[in-house]
């Protein structure tokens, strides 16, 4: 057990190592013996002044984790370590995900887990591939750390379940022009552009306000004011003509300070309007279609990746070509030229 409080807990190192390309590089680190055992931890800076601050604030942060046993204890001390040199990233999402797997893992002991504890983890959750693996994730990504640290000797193997197939509902365009004949709603119908012309996300464009639009640069910061940016990035995009004559009038009839308006108040879902207008011209359409629909007409109208990626809110372009690169018209093709002989 680590004593913040003995007298001389710890020293201050030089810890050298080398990179990739075989140049070496150092920075400070606090030097303990714990169990016989000579122990290091960088602090990750070479500044001398700040790194007596550091150092207590990791040493009270060790011996925080000393007592770690469970694997409840080791995620929240991965969660709460918020002050090491490597923040966790997307920490308010991994949060939340803590918040629904901790029910499953929080008392088990990392010894006792076997890859059949992991494989059973979706039985007992019973939602999709991705939230399962985006749970896991996060256990694994904890030992991981605590493995790192020095605070477990060994990671128990986390397996994640396979990516499912990707699925790309999404409307042709002849298709579209006849759902926008069959919205009687004029929010509905504006939704439905919108949706389609910017590739914004459901709760993103019904949270829009005026405010995010400049009708003078035709753009449309997805973002608002206040909202901090996580994995769900929203984007600022630009604004075709098809759209913005559609919001020009949108915002001389507008009642709210919202883009997405009826009856005088703000939209909380727009799904029953979307099915309704889906029944009538008998097309089956929900609302995440049109985001597919914007990034498929981009990619057969040989838009490059990056820049769906870029329109769509992806901060990992792989997302984007695995699931729209293979509606491009050239998407392999120039590789299947050169298998002649």
């Amino acid at each position: 057990m680590l004593d913040p409080n003995s007298t001389h807990p710890y020293s201050l190192a030089k810890l050298t190592r080398k990179r990739a390309d075989k140049t070496r590089y150092w920075s400070y680190c606090i030097v303990w013996w714990e169990g016989g055992k000579r122990r290091r931890l960088s602090l990750g800076t070479t500044d001398r002044v700040a790194v007596e601050a550091l150092a207590r604030t990791a040493w009270a942060g060790l011996a925080r984790q000393s007592a770690l046993v469970t694997v409840g204890d080791f995620v929240e001390a991965y969660l709460g370590d918020v002050d090491r040199p490597d923040p966790v990233p997307d920490h308010r999402r991994k949060r939340e995900a803590w918040v629904a797997a901790k029910g499953y893992w929080s008392e088990l002991i990392p010894d006792q887990i076997d890859e059949g504890v992991s494989l059973a983890y979706p039985r007992w959750r019973n939602r999709s591939a991705n939230t399962h693996r985006q749970e896991l994730s996060l256990v694994r990504s904890a030992l991981a750390w605590a493995v790192n640290c020095n605070r477990l000797t060994k990671a128990p193997k986390i397996t994640l379940p396979s990516l499912p197939p990707s699925s790309v509902a999404h409307l042709t365009k002849p298709q579209f022009r006849t759902f926008i004949t069959a919205c009687a709603a004029p929010h509905v119908r504006l939704f439905a552009m919108l949706a389609v012309t910017t590739g914004g996300r459901k709760s993103a464009l019904l949270q829009a306000r005026w405010s995010q639009v400049d009708f003078d640069r035709r753009l449309l910061d997805l973002n608002p004011a206040g909202r901090t940016q996580n994995s769900k990035f929203r984007a600022t995009v630009p604004l075709n003509d098809l759209i913005v004559p559609e919001l020009e009038r949108a915002r001389a009839d507008a009642t709210t300070d919202f883009i997405i308006e009826h009856r005088g108040k703000p939209m909380l879902d727009i799904k029953k309007g979307i099915a309704a207008a889906s029944r009538r011209c008998g097309i089956k359409v929900h609302p995440h279609m049109f985001r597919h629909s914007a990034a498929v007409w981009m990619a057969e109208d040989r838009v490059p990746m990056e820049e769906i990626a870029a329109f769509l809110g992806h901060r990992d372009i792989g997302v984007t070509t695995r699931v729209y690169a293979r509606f491009h018209p050239d998407y392999l093709r120039k590789a299947a030229r050169s298998l002649s002989w």
